[in-house]
This record gives C-alpha cells, structure tokens and sequence, in this order.
C-alpha cells in the first residue's frame, strides 16, 4: 500500500489544551466503529522502555469482544506490529493471526479481519490505530484503510499537542473499554455495561488459564477489578482452615484489614455469610453489614457492596468483595457476568492451590534425598545449589554428595537420572545411598561408578543415569576423576586460568552391565576450584559460555557468590529453568596439615540455647590462638547474631565454620531451613520489639556479609578486615 501524506490540521479543530486524552481517544474510536462499520477499534500505545504496544482503550460491541490488550512489537503475524515498524497502514486475515495467538479463538469466535494506522507526528511515535470487522462482511475496502489513515493522522496530531503540554502517552495496564450502542444483533437487550463486562471477564478467564500460582491469580484479578470492572474498594479473601485471610485488597481502610485477616470463619461478616451460603450478596449505600471498609473521608453511603463466593467444586474456597460507586448501580443487574466472573477465579484459585501443594511436596521429597549440610574439612571449601524446574510439578532425578572418608579424603559426586516422575526420584535416592556405600568402603572412583551400574541394572527400572565421581586427597591435592556419560567438571586455577578437564565419558549407569569406567588422575593446586553441575543448570549444560563462567569466577575466593551467579543466571530477571539443576562447589585451598591452624568449626544441635554461648567462648578462644583478640568483640557479636537467629527461626542443627586468612577472618553459619534470612529494619507489629534485626547489625559493622541457599538449605557468612601487622 502507498505511504499516505499526513493530513493538514483542520482551521476549526478545537483548543487541545482542555481536552483529556482518555476521552480523546475514546472519541477516535467510537467514531471508527461507527463511521467505518467496524466490530470493535482499539488505540495502541508504546509501553515505555518496553518493545511492546498496550492497548489504551477499546470500543467494542457485541460482535467484536476478542480484541488484542498486548502487542508485541516483534509479532509480524499482527498488523499492528506491522504498521509500527514500516509506517503505513497493515492488514491481517483472521488465519494470519490465529495460528500464533490460539486463544484469540475463544473469546472471537468470528473471522475477523484487523487494519492497523502508525500513530506518528513529524517527532513522535506513539503507537496504532487498530479496527476489526467481520471477515464476511469484507467492509476492510481500500477506502476504509485510507479513511483508518485519515483518522489515525488526525489523532496523532492531537496526541502530539497533548505531549507538548506536558501529558503522559503511557498505557494504562488495563484499557478503558467501551460499548458502541446500537451495533449488533441483539444489543437491544443489553445495558450499557454488559458487552465491557462481558469483555473484561473474557480477557480474564484467558489469562487465568495460564497462570500456576495464587499470588498471580490473585493478581491477575484485583487488576481486572480496579481497573476493568471500575470498583472503588476490593478484597480478596481465601479460605485458610477455618480460618479466613486477605490475600489482597485495594481502596480499604487499614484497621479493617487488619481485623479481618486471620478471623475465624465462624464470625459473622459479609464474606463468612457469602462462604456460607455460596451466593452472591449485595450490600446497598449505607448497609450496616459493610460499614466502616472505606477509608476517610469516603461515605459508605456512596458506595455498595458485591459479595462473590469463590466456587469450585461445589465449595466456596474464597470471597471477591467488590465496592461500586452509586453511578454504577447498573451493575447489580449483571448476576449472571458477576457469577462467571466467581466460577472463573474460585476455578482458577483451586487449580493453582493443588499445583503448589503438589509442587511443594514434589520440592521437599527432591531435597530431603539431598544432603542437608556439607563437610567442610580443613583445606577445602564447599557449597552446593539445587534449583527445580520452574513448570510443571513432577520430581527430578539430580543429585549431588559430598562424603568425607575417615583417613580425610573426600569424595565428590553428582549426577542425574532419566527422567522426571516419582521413580526418577527414588533410583536418585537408591543410587545415592549406593555411591555413598560403595565410596566410604574406599574404591577408586572407577569402581565405584562400575558397582552403581550394577546396583542401577539389578534394580529393574529401564532408566539409565549420568554421574560424575571424583576422589580427592587433601593432604597432597591429589585427585581422581571416573565419569558415567556426566559431563566433567569446569575447573580453574589460582591464576585464572580454566583448563579443560578431560575424562573418558563412559557410559550412561544402568546400560551395559560389562562396562568399566577409566580413571583420570589429577594434581590440584592450592587455589583450584571445581565446579560439578548437571545439564539442567543454564549456561553449562552442553557448550559452555566462557563469558559467563568467567564471570561468575572473577571472585573464587567467595565460594557462596560463584554459587548465586552459576545457579541464578547473569541476567536482570531470574532464570527459568525448564530442567532441574544441580550444582556442587569445591574449591582446594592447600594441604590440610596446614589450613588445619587456619580452620574451626563447630556443630550445635538444634533446639540448643546454650550454643550460642558455648560458641562465643570458643570463638575467644580461637581468636586468642590467632593472635587477633582485638577482633573478639565485634566477631562475637556478628556470630552470636546470626547463631541465635538459626537456632531460634532454622529449627535445625547449625554448623560454624570460622576461616582465618592472610587479610580476612571469614565466618559461616549454615543450617537446613530454606528460607532466606532478611535483615529488618522494622519490626512488624506481631514481632518482639526488638526481634529481627541481627543481620542489619551484620550489614552494619561486616565489611561483607551475604545469604545464600546452600544445599537443603542456606549459609549467612560475613567477613571483617584482619589488623596489619605492627
């Protein structure tokens, strides 16, 4: 199509200056549904440092509710994205578009046929115009899309002196959407809010069909509500036992909130009353059953109140409260949208509640087959990090161990099994039990791979497995390397380098009964690091980005901060895993008869009050051995902190580990509770007054400090500057 020539200003256009650019642009778009015989029209506008269009406001009518809220500029499939890129006016049939957007389907079931209009002034890009007609009306002519031109110029110009004073072009993150009356069969039976509704709850229930999470479900619907249905106030309620708590709410006075949340659900309010009965209950201005939600200076009597059970399976498993201005009375004769709208997110709150309960369990069974805490003898440091895969809900089979021999040797393995299912999971166990026997008897690491093979096959399960065993002798560094089909480890020296470690593959565990598995043997310098992952972890599974490894080993002597970059990614946004990843970290420091004067650590039972004392005397003591008591007061305060805090919140055994080096002292507290400690600066108000702050006084007087996952669970460390020698 040609390039069209913009359109001269009109002499009798009126001032812009009082106009609002909502009502601008809703003006454009009901003019093109009506003018151009469309079935609903949408204006586009960029989302601000993003490669996205977002749609401002849609008018629509009863034929023309499946219209797109998010374009994605590098979509070519969509006439929008189109017409962004080259300038001029683009189209698109109804089987150009559908193949790459299926669920466009089920909200337009009609062919329909979209044009889109560049939205640009002579300096500014602001987005597109997009009309939508019926495919067998074949009303998108020639003339048409230079009439769409025509309109899309005209409000460019418009939005360009609306710009010039100051106005946003930002998209709202929900479009104001509109009815056209008097398009379509049957709107004659239709309130003027009926075809948005209907609208708004069919772009719900598309984006709820996807989502994996409640957080997201909530989300996801106290967005559509604010911003879409236009309530004032909302509150989302899940039941939780017997108890009711708000999982989000907008609009409502604090004290009300907080009174509501965790209150049994035997007393009477409008959401225990609704769970009860599974029906829908309003509230009129000024009921007494509502009174007091809104924050001052709002009435209650301005407002009135939808109570929606959250329905699935025939139990209500939550309420959706919804407060609407008088104007919006109409809306109360819209039960049957506002009942689908229940249906749909009391659905969507049940489906997502099942995949995190079996997703939790799935998790949990992965980690208690991993082992909670790894030795840490004298000169070698270790870490690990075990990531699921962040869709579906079935087990993995990775693993990883660490197992230190009484003579003092460590043997380090890891390894994946076929497959992600319940089974995958238990020969992982079975297999890890096996490596672990056959180790601590004191094969070599190719004996030990061959007696798992054995161990795999004689189990019957038609999987097969890859691992990787390694055996290292402290005392002098050196190593022994088998593999089964794993890819070997990444190494790096004290200097930097990254040399590649070459072993015979072998073959995968559980294949050939006869095979054997050729040792490599190693030397290890001080200062080496060995990096065990399986093929889940990004970046390193099949070509390895040298980039990124080098990155993430620019600090080796921060074994907890190698871990974070290997198992987070090296982006902005964290990474989706599609496979379960493991990851073990070993880094040899020298001989252990040497770091033995340079090494303590201490095991304190769980429950176990009194360890944080114990541990702040030996720590004297240890201290007063390295010549550094002028460290001790501050030492015992950071470590009695973080002690207490694992003894009290952990709920497991705690392990110190305090390392002195030429320049440092570094202390690390590990434990098997997963949940990342946070420093508080304020207590919340259920806190003791003063609970919760000890790592702001970590990050306070460390001069680092940080708190990784580690394993089963994490690791809080903190270093402090050793004095100069005088």
């Amino acid at each position: 199509m040609e390039r069209y020539e913009p359109i001269p200003p009109s002499s009798t256009h009126a001032p812009l200056a009082a106009r609002d650019r909502e009502q601008l642009l809703v003006t454009t778009a009901e003019r093109l549904v009506v003018d151009m015989g469309a079935a609903a029209a949408a204006v586009f506008l960029k989302v601000p440092g993003a490669p996205d269009l977002r749609a401002a406001v849609v008018a629509v009518t009863t034929t023309g509710v499946g219209s797109l809220e998010h374009i994605p500029l590098g979509d070519m499939s969509l006439p929008s994205s189109r017409a962004w890129r080259s300038g001029r006016v683009e189209t698109a049939r109804h089987v150009d578009i559908v193949p790459g957007h299926p669920n466009l389907t089920v909200v337009a079931p009609f062919p329909l046929e979209a044009a889109a209009a560049p939205l640009f002034s002579p300096t500014r890009r602001f987005g597109t115009l997009t009309a939508f007609w019926l495919s067998v009306c074949d009303e998108s002519s020639g003339r048409e899309r230079e009439r769409l031109a025509a309109a899309a110029s005209a409000l460019a110009r418009d939005l360009d002196l609306l710009a010039d004073q100051g106005v946003s072009m930002a998209p709202p993150r929900i479009p104001h959407v509109f009815a056209v009356e008097g398009r379509g069969a049957g709107t004659e039976t239709l309130t003027p809010s009926t075809t948005p509704l209907i609208y708004h709850l069919h772009k719900l229930a598309t984006y709820l069909a996807t989502t994996v999470h409640i957080r997201d479900v909530v989300d996801i619907s106290m967005e559509r509500v604010m911003d879409g249905f236009q309530a004032r106030a909302a509150v989302f309620g899940l039941v939780d036992g017997d108890r009711f708590r708000v999982a989000s709410a907008s609009g409502c006075a604090r004290e009300f909130v907080r009174a509501v949340d965790g209150s049994p659900l035997t007393r009477p309010t409008p959401e225990t009353e609704a769970i009860d009965r599974q029906h829908l209950i309003l509230y009129g201005p000024g009921d007494a059953g509502p009174a007091g939600r809104l924050p001052e200076p709002l009435c209650d009597r301005q407002y009135f109140w939808v109570i929606l059970p959250l329905l699935a399976e025939e139990r209500a498993v939550g309420t959706l409260s919804m407060a609407f201005d008088v104007q919006r009375a109409d809306i109360v004769s819209e039960q049957g949208t506002l009942t689908a709208l229940a249906t749909a997110v009391g659905q969507a709150v049940e489906r997502t509640r099942m995949h995190e309960v079996q997703h939790a369990l799935a998790d949990d069974l992965q980690h208690a087959l991993l082992p909670p805490v790894l030795p840490q003898p004298a000169g070698v440091v270790s870490t690990s990090r075990y990531t699921s895969a962040t869709s579906g809900i079935e087990l993995g089979g990775d693993w990883y161990d660490l197992i230190r021999l009484p003579e003092g040797r460590l043997v380090m393995v890891i390894g994946d099994v076929q497959g992600h299912n319940t089974a995958a999971t238990v020969v992982m166990g079975e297999l890890r039990s096996g490596v672990r026997a056959y180790a601590t008897e004191g094969h070599d690491p190719g004996v030990v791979l061959a007696r798992a093979n054995q161990l795999l096959i004689g189990l019957d399960t038609d999987l097969f497995a890859t691992c990787c065993c390694a055996w290292l002798d402290p005392d002098t560094g050196r190593a022994q390397m088998a593999t089964a089909g794993h890819p070997p480890p990444l190494l790096r020296t004290a200097d930097g380098r990254m040399p590649t470690v070459r072993l015979d593959a072998g073959m995968p565990l559980g294949i050939d009964p006869g095979t054997t598995f050729q040792v490599t043997d190693l030397q290890l310098e001080p200062g080496t690091l060995l990096a065990f992952y399986t093929d889940g972890l990004a970046g390193l599974g099949g070509d390895v980005d040298p980039r990124a490894v080098g990155a993430a080993f620019h600090d080796p002597g921060n074994l907890e901060t190698v871990g974070d970059l290997l198992i987070g990614g090296f982006g902005d946004s964290p990474r989706r895993c599609p496979d379960d990843a493991a990851l073990l970290l070993v880094a040899y420091e020298g001989p252990s008869a040497e770091a033995q004067r340079n090494v303590r650590q201490l095991r304190i039972q769980r429950r176990d009050l009194q360890g944080a004392r114990r541990t702040r005397r030996l720590l004297r003591e240890w201290l007063a051995g390295w010549d550094l008591s002028s460290m001790a007061d501050d030492e015992e305060l950071l470590l009695s902190e973080i002690v207490t805090n694992g003894l009290v919140h952990g709920d497991s055994d705690v392990y110190v580990y305090v390392r002195k080096y030429p320049e440092r002292l570094r202390v690390e507290v590990r434990d098997s509770d997963p949940h990342p400690a946070a420093a508080v600066t304020v207590p919340r108000e259920e806190d003791q007054a003063e609970g919760g702050r000890g790592l702001v006084i970590v990050s306070a007087l460390a001069s680092a400090w940080g708190n990784s996952p580690s394993g089963r669970g994490k690791t809080v460390w903190f270093e402090l500057p050793t004095p100069s020698p005088h």
